[in-house]
């Protein structure tokens, strides 16, 4: 789907003054590649949701989900949304952003945000090619658990006030699409509506281009210079500390669910055990410093730390589960 930006990237490479295999062309080729690739996935996520919300009654929609007798049925619905999108934490700050303006509550979107980068058909096959179905259904099951308990606990907590004004502002909308214009968008004409929808899209695209932009500055720098090897001589005893530890030094890292399994193998076949290499990567891959400076363009701080903390205590959790297990 992204062969164009792959292909970009490389030809960019191709023009550096250093060997293709440098830490500098392997750097600039993650910046190059994601960008386009996150920015092509914001433009068009935004438009699309823009156009959905403006075709359905998103009244009717956030009722449901937030005071009808089957609202919690919304919480396995996001993570099983999450678990067949094939996003990273990055690419799936978009469709969050869309969640949001279109008022869905902050815990179903929060269940989605969670899942979302940890589980995905493509990671759960290739689970099961190396280590069985097992362990794949534990792993999938373990990552869409995670994303409804922390859904669960932020909507108990009631935190919708830790949204950032910006996002306050645009859920606030009378027509819950996003857009101030007086005419509901249900009742402009197709032209009118596409139009109505990109101008949206481009709106929040401008907004957060520079947090993408320095969030894949720095998720480009650990990808180039930091060694994959850096971190598997510390886990090797399995000591009870290895695991929350692990789950720590994964937590600022940035990395794809799709290529964690290798990293997982290589880990276990070095001597770390499976729990402590699952939280390792679980912890890189569920959050990470880039999709955070991504997010707080519509989270303060304070609902910031505490996706990051539901994240952290739920993977050490997991870890430990796994270690148990295996």
């Amino acid at each position: 789907m992204f062969s164009w930006a792959q292909l970009l990237a490389d030809r960019v490479c191709a023009l550096l003054p250093v060997a293709a295999d440098s830490r500098l062309a392997s750097a600039v080729n993650f910046f190059v590649f994601d960008f386009f690739k996150v920015l092509t996935l914001i433009v068009g996520i935004s438009w699309v949701a823009a156009l959905i919300r403006g075709a359905m009654p998103m009244h009717r929609i956030r009722a449901w989900l937030s005071h009808g007798r089957l609202r919690f049925l919304g919480y396995p619905a996001a993570a099983l949304f999450g678990a067949v999108t094939p996003f990273c934490s990055c690419s799936s700050v978009p469709l969050t952003i869309g969640f949001l303006e279109a008022g869905i509550p902050l815990g179903v979107t929060m269940a989605f945000l969670i899942t979302s980068p940890l589980v995905n058909e493509v990671v759960v096959a290739m689970f099961l090619a190396s280590f069985g179905w097992k362990t794949a259904a534990a792993y999938a099951t373990a990552g869409m658990a995670l994303g409804i308990a922390g859904g669960l606990v932020v909507a108990a907590m009631k935190v919708e006030r830790w949204l950032s004004p910006w996002m306050t502002e645009m859920r606030d909308q009378p027509c819950g699409c996003g857009s101030s214009g007086d005419t509901p968008p249900s009742r402009l004409a197709l032209g009118d509506r596409l139009a109505r929808a990109a101008g949206e899209s481009l709106s929040i695209t401008w907004k957060i281009l520079p947090y993408l932009a320095v969030a894949l500055l720095l998720g480009a720098f650990m990808h180039g210079y930091i060694p994959d090897d850096f971190f598997a001589r510390f886990f090797r005893k399995g000591e009870w500390w290895s695991v929350p530890v692990a789950t720590l030094i994964g937590f600022p890292l940035y990395a794809s669910a799709n290529a964690t399994v290798p990293v997982i193998q290589t880990l276990v076949e070095k001597g770390v055990p499976m729990g402590t290499a699952m939280a390792f990567v679980m912890s890189a891959v569920g959050v990470s410093l880039p999709e955070l400076l991504l997010l707080k363009r519509v989270m303060t701080v304070r609902l910031l730390t505490l996706f990051s903390v539901i994240v952290l205590i739920g993977t050490t959790i997991v870890g430990y589960l796994f270690n148990a297990m295996w």
